[in-house]
């Protein structure tokens, strides 16, 4: 798929019916292969038994970054593999943790750091949460790193793997349907000079 294909495809298509479509897609851009692309999401789900879909998303799903500042690049050997899991278990798992931590230590913290657990506090209250944000040292974060580790192995040429809970589909939707809308509200024209 050319970034004009891509393009065309997303302005012409609802934010919500995009986000769904490449949500439940049986194949993505970094893994072509269905078979090969189903027996890697069943290592993610070996891991995550009560999640209810998994899914590789973000460049490595259609190939293109919706972030503003990338400007639409391409996926490369540089890109992440952002792995999305609908698990409501493991979304309250670290959502407890991240409160517990917010409980013990928030009054004690600079102001920076408050900031962020705010910010924390926001993506949590939208449906999405990673351990990567809880401070300090966690059992779920600790599960969390071995488990990423063990993602980013050849199948996607060891990159760095990101993964993200999401407490419903809905909410999965909703988070992706944010980057389709602002791509949709670029114009052409600042695409120009995007390698594809």
């Amino acid at each position: 798929m050319t970034l004009e294909d891509f393009l065309t495809h997303v302005k012409s298509t609802n934010a919500i019916d995009l986000a769904t479509e490449f949500l439940y897609r049986d194949f993505v851009h970094a893994i072509p292969d269905e078979s090969i692309y189903k027996s890697y999401l069943e290592l993610v789900r070996a891991n995550q038994q009560s999640s209810e879909h998994v899914a590789i998303m973000g460049s490595g799903n259609w190939k293109f970054s919706l972030n503003p500042i990338k400007n639409f690049s391409a996926y490369s050997q540089k890109s992440d593999i952002d792995v999305a899991i609908i698990c409501r278990a493991s979304f309250e798992q670290v959502w407890d943790e991240l409160r517990d931590y917010h409980r013990n230590n928030f009054y004690l913290l600079p102001s920076n750091k408050k900031d962020q657990l705010k910010r924390n506090g926001q993506n949590v209250y939208s449906g999405f949460v990673s351990p990567k944000w809880i401070p300090g040292k966690s059992l779920a974060k600790f599960n969390h790193n071995i488990n990423c580790n063990n993602y980013s192995n050849e199948i996607v040429g060891h990159r760095t793997v990101n993964v993200m809970y999401f407490k419903s589909k809905d909410e999965a939707v909703d988070y992706y349907v944010r980057g389709f809308k602002l791509a949709q509200r670029k114009s052409p024209s600042q695409t120009i000079g995007n390698k594809i």
